[in-house]
């Protein structure tokens, strides 16, 4: 897939620089002009092609350090997250219940804001005398819809199925995540953490929370994912992301996987907290295309 997409760049900057410029000559464009245009264009492309052979080779750099250990020895990551460490510890639950803390975790602003607008419909609704009971119906149905619309937002969480799945087990549970340790990463539509207790160590993302008992956990690892970002087929960047990775078994001896994204330092002192030794790391790449036309 790669040698094709390589091969479909390489094809369109040969034959598109000679085609650019025949049609500037035909738009009328002086020759001259025409000339150093279209050579200004291949020599766009053929940097954008260098540009992107010189970040793999920084991905498999990056990779070798990632997947040796090598890059969380070095002194100047480590006195990095020394740094990190003494402004950034670990938060500590204020809420009364493990449910006010995960729902207040899980409320989208967006909710909040369309709840909001609805009340700029219901208002007029209500209070408005326009004298045409049609106009007072529909402020009450835009206010209905946009209300339904935010509480859908707030809502919509894997809160309540997380809390019905723990069972008998919640009251313990919820003792534990009020005196756990959390380590919490909000960034774009990523709403991911960790909350580490005295028995159970409860992760959670987007779609789902999962409790896990420490007695059960048998592996933690970093997992880092590279995303390569195409635009009809040019290299247009990558952005890395990093995730802790806990492997455990349930009660009935079956393995299981769950794990939270994080920033990098924030996946190291999870797993330091986790494991008693330094948790492996593994790394991943992910291309993903997107065309417009």
């Amino acid at each position: 897939m790669e040698l094709n997409r390589r091969k479909r760049f390489l094809l369109a900057a040969v034959g598109g620089t000679p085609l650019g410029f025949l049609a500037l000559l035909y738009y009328g464009v002086p020759v001259i002009p025409a000339v150093l245009i279209a050579l200004a264009l291949g020599g766009i492309i053929a940097l954008m092609f260098v540009w992107e052979r010189h970040a793999e080779k920084q991905d498999a750099a990056f990779r070798q350090s990632v997947e040796s250990g090598e890059r969380y020895e070095q002194d100047e990551w480590r006195a990095k997250y020394r740094k990190y460490r003494e402004t950034h510890d670990f938060q500590r639950v204020t809420a009364n219940s493990m449910r006010a803390d995960l729902n207040r975790r899980f409320r989208k602003t967006s909710g909040i804001v369309l709840a909001g607008v609805s009340l700029l419909f219901f208002i007029p609704a209500v209070f408005w005398r326009s004298g045409a009971a049609e106009a007072n119906v529909f402020l009450a149905v835009g206010g209905l819809i946009f209300l339904s619309w935010g509480l859908a937002k707030l809502l919509r969480t894997p809160v309540r199925v997380f809390l019905r799945q723990c069972g008998d087990a919640l009251p313990h549970i919820d003792r534990s995540y009020l005196t756990g340790r959390v380590l919490s990463y909000n960034k774009g539509t990523v709403r991911s953490g960790i909350n580490i207790g005295g028995n159970y160590t409860v992760i959670w993302d987007e779609k789902r929370i999962t409790a896990v008992e420490n007695i059960r956990i048998t592996d933690v690892r970093k997992h880092v994912k590279r995303t390569k970002y195409y635009g009809n087929g040019v290299y247009t960047g990558a952005a890395t992301a990093y995730y802790l990775v806990v492997d455990y078994d349930d009660a009935a001896g079956a393995g299981h996987r769950c794990s939270a994204q994080l920033s990098e330092f924030q996946v190291e002192m999870g797993c330091e907290a986790l494991s008693a030794g330094r948790a492996e790391a593994a790394f991943s790449t992910k291309v993903q295309e997107d065309y417009a036309f």
